[in-house]
């Protein structure tokens, strides 16, 4: 009795440690099977919210990733607006994007942070022109006379910093071809505005006047760029 005793407890400690064994082993060998398979070039393409584009990364090991890439966006939006009883012809083009180089650190096998810097693009425009004459008591003035206007946003800062949230997933046995998921966030700074008026409107475009100051105070709370990322890419070697 006594002998059963003292075999049962050393039977589940052998158990216990075989067991620990074979699981470290497994894990050993899915770190070296993403080590082996998945370490490589890899090229493919990208749709984010700051445009469209294609990226280069190298998967060094288990834990980090480089990459490179460029993304591009422009869109036109065109428009009519109505201030103080005279009608504009407006066009509004937002334009984005840039060349970035950053890097993966994954904290478990699919999710990561990722941080690093883009050489941004980021310069939307408004320009329109008066399309209706301008009465004043009884005199008219015409639209060509009212004039039109110019105006140009840019960022603080061209290099921007850039950190985010991912998650990686391999398709096929012989990971050939990653997909990742991924958002984040971009410093542009504080927006600075360029504005060029002509006709009755030039007063606007001047600095005496205070009118970019004032725009460029109400858009100054818009120093980060959000970005949601879908990325698809294959080995090439």
């Amino acid at each position: 009795m006594n002998y059963k005793k003292r075999i049962l407890p050393i039977a589940i400690i052998v158990c216990a440690f075989f067991a620990n064994r074979i699981s470290a082993q497994d894990v050993e060998a899915a770190d070296q099977s993403l080590n082996t398979e998945a370490k490589g070039l890899y090229i493919g393409g990208q749709a984010t919210t700051n445009g469209l584009g294609f990226n280069v990364r190298y998967i060094l090991g288990k834990r980090l990733t480089l990459k490179t890439g460029v993304e591009s966006l422009s869109l036109n939006y065109n428009y009519e607006f109505e201030e103080n009883d005279i009608s504009y012809d407006a066009d509004f083009n937002y334009k984005t994007g840039g060349i970035f180089l950053m890097g993966d650190y994954f904290y478990t096998n699919s999710l990561y942070l990722t941080g690093g810097v883009i050489f941004n693009n980021f310069q939307p425009r408004l320009k329109g022109a008066a399309n209706s004459d301008m009465e004043y008591g009884d005199i008219t003035i015409p639209a060509s006379k009212v004039g039109d206007f110019n105006i140009r946003f840019e960022p603080e800062t061209k290099v921007s910093p850039y950190a985010g949230i991912g998650f990686r997933r391999f398709i096929g046995k012989r990971k050939m071809v990653t997909y990742n998921f991924e958002t984040g966030l971009y410093y542009i700074g504080p927006p600075k505005l360029n504005i060029e008026a002509s006709g009755l409107l030039e007063p606007t475009a001047n600095p005496v006047h205070g009118q970019q100051q004032r725009l460029e105070k109400q858009f100054s709370a818009y120093k980060y760029y959000p970005v949601v990322k879908l990325a698809v890419a294959i080995r090439l070697f």
